[in-house]
């Protein structure tokens, strides 16, 4: 269960990420924040803090 919910939230945070870095204009040459790298790295990183805290109280 806890794999699952780690790999569909990555995902959705990849997709939401490459979203807002598609339609969001910066008007500089990069053009882009890099979104669809620290999202999912977020939600993974949420998702591990999740998992070591559930596992502190058993």
């Amino acid at each position: 269960m806890t794999y699952t919910f780690a790999i569909f939230s990555t995902l959705a945070a990849w997709f939401i990420g490459l979203f807002a870095d598609a339609n969001i204009d910066f008007g500089d040459p990069q053009g882009f924040l890099a979104l669809r790298v620290l999202f999912p790295v977020l939600a993974m990183g949420i998702c591990i803090l999740k998992a070591i805290k559930g596992n502190e109280k058993k």
